[in-house]
């Protein structure tokens, strides 16, 4: 490579980037000669004497890593280019680690709260770490201590896991899927490049051809491995707004009775993401214009320090709509639209959970070969349901909407203990989210053990609706 291009480079990089490329370059520089390293121009050096700069991808490797992806023009290159030519190539020995990789993402979500809980768990030498010391630093110093390593990451697991169930997470991928393995670039400054675009590749690479066709089962394509990466990010403290609107005491006007029982839901709900970190606001008994004007000044909230949003509407509804005191009703994409267009929460989850019915029609069981056919249950059951009218309901990317029921259907909630779905939902959430099982499995096993009841005679089947594009794992804890 030109030295006037490693000159060029050393210039635009700062301080910071420098100690991050000589912390991924740890296991390629041995550390007497990358101890001397002051600046970007000494490391390439040190890097040419390994001769791991021959085929030119280390370097675009090492600034797509930690971001620097305007400096590639110096080079020639683009980020896709660089990629893909990574994977064409065999030779792990020549780039960087996927453990090196996998710390250096783990600092990059790494808050100042976690970092300390972190400094004060290990009980790391104070001399040795200054209280401006950053997680590559702990990182360094475990490794020095013989307490971290590739093979060696009990330790750092445990303290994560009392810090944040999430980060654990990631390490735990690591060591059940790469195993000191190379970890590609898309699964540290990006998702992991689509499927589709995987097994064209690999085609281009068997038949030397530029037309690329799908495999059949029989000739399978080694595929880029899933990620933590895929995961929704969600260490922030507090992680986000929680609007709860409980829907209780209806005008007489409307001749809709009031929801006892409401209430339970509430409790449960509040005291259920209080545990996951977000900031609980509870409104109640809001007529339609209410529920329009809460939805649009949370939409217009500064979203930037926060991981996700969270909004439960408990009323009578039907369907594709939720109804106010009044009796009028909100469609449901009324509630959604407004954080669709929330530029702080783009890219972050938006969940809905609705408890009303949508539609006023009861759902049969259908007796299965071994049943009995006079399932009861006690208990006073209630339907929030209306009649229906043609609604859709559109959603943009990363929204995720619990239904308590599918539509055209009534959902019911006992006057005593709350609604069917609610109760449901807040204890699968409590017993699943500890074991990091994300939110669409969570939702399987809710539909599952509502629909096994019968209530009045009748069956109910919530239904999640879902655009979310990464696996969501909600902390507990």
């Amino acid at each position: 490579m030109d030295p006037k291009k490693f000159h060029e480079i050393d210039e635009d990089l700062t301080s910071s980037d420098v100690a991050l490329l000589k912390f991924l370059c740890m296991d390629l520089i041995p550390k007497k000669r990358l101890e001397t390293v002051i600046d970007a121009k000494d490391l390439f050096l040190r890097l040419d004497e390994q001769t791991l700069l021959d085929d030119g991808l280390l370097v675009p490797e090492l600034l797509i890593t930690i971001g620097r992806l305007d400096l590639l023009v110096i080079l020639g290159t683009t980020k896709e280019e660089v990629e893909r030519e990574l994977l064409e190539r065999n030779d792990s020995s020549k780039g960087v680690s996927a453990y090196r990789k996998m710390l250096f993402k783990l600092s990059e979500d790494m808050t100042e709260e976690n970092l300390r809980s972190v400094k004060f768990l290990l009980e790391l030498p104070r001399a040795k770490l200054a209280p401006s010391a950053s997680f590559l630093d702990v990182a360094i110093e475990m490794e020095k201590q013989q307490r971290l390593g590739e093979d060696n990451l009990d330790e750092l697991y445990g303290v994560l896991e009392k810090c944040d169930k999430q980060l654990a997470y990631r390490i735990e991928e690591f060591r059940n899927k790469y195993r000191g393995g190379r970890l590609p670039l898309q699964e540290v400054f990006q998702p992991p490049l689509p499927i589709q675009m995987e097994i064209d590749r690999g085609d281009e690479r068997r038949r030397g051809s530029s037309v690329a066709s799908l495999d059949t089962d029989s000739n399978p394509v080694p595929t880029i491995p899933q990620t933590d990466t895929e995961y929704y990010s969600l260490t922030q403290r507090p992680l986000g707004h929680c609007l709860i609107i409980n829907n209780y005491n209806f005008e007489e006007m409307t001749l809709y009775p009031n929801r006892k029982g409401t209430e339970k839901d509430e409790d449960a709900l509040s005291q259920l993401f209080d545990r996951m970190h977000f900031t609980v606001v509870v409104l109640n008994d809001l007529t339609a214009s209410d529920i329009k004007d809460a939805i649009k000044n949370f939409a217009k909230k500064d979203h930037t320090q926060m991981g996700a949003f969270v909004c439960c509407v408990l009323s009578h509804g039907e369907k594709g709509a939720v109804l106010g005191v009044d009796g009028k009703p909100v469609e449901i994409r009324e509630l959604t639209l407004p954080f669709a267009e929330c530029r702080t929460l783009t890219s972050k989850p938006k969940l809905f959970f609705i408890q009303a019915c949508q539609g006023s029609e009861a759902q049969n069981g259908v007796w299965t070969a071994d049943g009995q056919g006079n399932d009861t249950e006690e208990g006073t059951f209630e339907e929030d349901a209306y009649n229906p009218a043609l609604r859709s309901v559109p959603i943009e990317a990363d929204f995720l909407i619990g239904m308590a029921t599918v539509e055209h259907y009534q959902s019911f909630r006992h006057t005593r203990e709350g609604s069917i779905y609610i109760q449901e939902l807040c204890r699968q959430l409590e017993s699943s989210c500890p074991r990091n099982e994300d939110i669409l499995s969570i939702l399987t096993k809710v539909n599952c053990a509502v629909s096994t009841r019968v209530l009045k005679g009748h069956k109910q089947m919530p239904e999640p609706r879902y655009t979310l594009t990464k696996k969501l794992v909600l902390p507990m804890d």
